[in-house]
Protein backbone atom coordinates (compact mmCIF):
# COMPACT_ATOMS: atom_id res chain seq x y z
CA UNK A 1 0.00 0.00 0.00
CA UNK A 2 2.89 2.41 0.75
CA UNK A 3 4.44 1.68 -2.62
CA UNK A 4 1.62 2.41 -4.35
CA UNK A 5 1.05 5.66 -2.16
CA UNK A 6 4.49 7.14 -3.01
CA UNK A 7 3.50 6.36 -6.53
CA UNK A 8 0.59 8.48 -6.72
CA UNK A 9 1.93 10.91 -5.37
CA UNK A 10 5.12 11.24 -7.46
CA UNK A 11 2.99 10.80 -10.37
CA UNK A 12 0.72 14.17 -8.74
CA UNK A 13 3.76 15.79 -8.92
CA UNK A 14 5.32 15.22 -12.43
CA UNK A 15 1.98 15.54 -13.73
CA UNK A 16 1.82 18.96 -11.95
CA UNK A 17 5.56 20.21 -13.34
CA UNK A 18 3.86 18.81 -16.99
CA UNK A 19 1.25 20.88 -16.60
CA UNK A 20 3.23 23.79 -15.22
CA UNK A 21 4.80 24.30 -18.34
CA UNK A 22 2.39 26.35 -19.68
CA UNK A 23 1.80 28.64 -16.89
CA UNK A 24 5.32 29.68 -15.84
CA UNK A 25 8.42 32.10 -16.69
CA UNK A 26 11.36 30.14 -14.97
CA UNK A 27 12.79 27.70 -17.30
CA UNK A 28 11.67 27.01 -21.17
CA UNK A 29 8.29 25.04 -21.74
CA UNK A 30 9.90 22.21 -23.15
CA UNK A 31 11.95 21.75 -20.24
CA UNK A 32 9.79 21.64 -17.77
CA UNK A 33 7.40 19.15 -19.91
CA UNK A 34 10.47 17.18 -20.18
CA UNK A 35 10.96 17.09 -16.45
CA UNK A 36 7.83 16.30 -15.45
CA UNK A 37 7.18 13.41 -17.78
CA UNK A 38 10.56 11.73 -16.14
CA UNK A 39 9.03 12.37 -12.58
CA UNK A 40 5.90 10.30 -13.72
CA UNK A 41 8.17 7.40 -15.98
CA UNK A 42 9.50 7.83 -12.01
CA UNK A 43 6.44 7.46 -10.69
CA UNK A 44 5.89 4.60 -12.82
CA UNK A 45 8.57 2.33 -12.25
CA UNK A 46 8.38 3.10 -8.17
CA UNK A 47 4.31 1.67 -9.02
CA UNK A 48 5.61 -1.63 -10.61
CA UNK A 49 8.21 -2.03 -8.21
CA UNK A 50 11.50 -1.87 -10.15
CA UNK A 51 12.66 0.67 -7.88
CA UNK A 52 11.28 1.37 -4.04
CA UNK A 53 11.89 4.40 -1.71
Amino acid sequence: MKQNMMALLIGLIGASFTLLAYTQTFIQPSQCIAIGLLVLMLGLLVGEGFISF
